[in-house]
């Protein structure tokens, strides 16, 4: 009789501890299946949310859009005056600003190397500067041969637009990207209705900038405007 309650107590005692350790068994399996789904949750938000390669593109975007070049399907196409300007105007928002000096004119002195360097990330490693002065009479952009240097007006003035880019509406095409953008005109990156509210504003258009990713960054290989039938689909091969 005993033995009995002996093997009853110890069958009780086993009782006593395997729900308390079931239930911290559950409590684990729980644990983990929401690791798991903010794992995966925190992965798929980081593949949707693109912002900072967005920011990268309207920054590589800036100097070009903003002087509204006509479009073209490869680099050889486009106006050699726009890529020159688009250059320059690139050395000019860069880190290396800060480094140029000026001349007794107070024109900025810009090394004509450092605008070809600002080219080919811009546009490619095949694309070709036409040195030359250019501009108009209140922004005139002299390049000078003997020192291979631009002078740049101390008041010089930026272009018309600044580029706006939506995440969606950048598409992967092939080996390159198809960048929606719009053309936000000036002055109004932010703009504030009648109940003070600030919201941005509608792009005066939209264009489809295809550019190549690499490993420093992206620069462009043609311009379309989206009402082309083209620009639906592939572009042109720019290898």
């Amino acid at each position: 009789m005993e033995q009995k309650n002996t093997k009853n107590s110890r069958k009780a005692s086993r009782n006593k501890y395997a729900a308390p350790v079931g239930a911290i068994y559950f409590i684990l399996v729980i644990i983990g299946a929401i690791t798991v789904i903010y794992g995966s949750f925190k992965l798929t938000s980081r593949f949707l949310d693109n912002s900072k390669e967005v920011e990268q593109l309207e920054a590589m975007l800036m100097p070009v859009l903003m002087f509204d070049p006509v479009p073209f399907d490869t680099i050889e196409d486009a106006d050699p005056i726009m890529i020159l300007q688009s250059s320059l105007w690139s050395t000019l928002y860069s880190e290396k600003r800060s480094s140029y000096t000026y001349d007794d004119n107070g024109y900025m002195v810009v090394p004509a190397s450092d605008v070809e360097v600002a080219a080919t990330k811009l546009f490619g490693p095949t694309v070709t500067l036409t040195h030359t002065t250019f501009g108009d009479f209140e922004n005139t952009f002299t390049y000078d041969e003997e020192n291979k240097v631009y002078r740049v007006p101390l008041m010089a003035q930026a272009g018309y637009y600044t580029p706006s880019i939506d995440g969606k509406d950048i598409v992967k095409n092939g080996e390159y990207l198809d960048v929606k953008v719009g053309y936000v005109a000036p002055g109004l990156a932010w703009s504030t209705d009648s109940q003070g509210n600030k919201y941005e504003p509608t792009p005066d258009k939209y264009m489809i900038y295809q550019v190549k990713k690499t490993k420093d960054g992206y620069y462009i290989v043609a311009i379309k405007d989206p009402g082309d039938s083209t620009s639906s689909g592939a572009l042109h091969d720019h290898e």
